[in-house]
């Protein structure tokens, strides 16, 4: 595993964001062809870069990037019902669903 990043600890450049996430991409996909990434609860070094990196790539994308805000009108019906489902047989203790279109 090729460590470019190691000595980095903060991302203030979209050129380098650009880098760092493809870099992350890279990680993962080697990551997979390996086996590193079978067991969820495994503690190995691409895990652990692989997480270090996107936490620097979220610190940044919170700082320097502007998301569009998404608007959702009303939740889709089978969701609604799966979660009133849900919530009739105690599956889960949030209260249902309710459509307030």
């Amino acid at each position: 595993m090729k460590k470019i990043f190691e000595n980095v600890f903060e991302i203030t450049t979209r050129d380098d964001y650009e880098k760092l996430m493809s870099h992350v991409e890279k990680l993962i996909a080697e990551a997979t062809e390996t086996g590193a990434l079978d067991d969820p609860e495994a503690d190995n070094e691409y895990i652990r870069e692989i997480g270090r990196l996107s936490c620097l790539g979220a610190d940044y994308e919170n700082e320097y990037i502007q998301f569009e805000h998404i608007k959702v009108k009303k939740k889709l019906p089978l969701i609604r019902k799966f979660g009133n489902e849900m919530y009739s047989q105690n599956l889960i203790v949030a209260e249902p669903i309710l459509d307030y279109a």
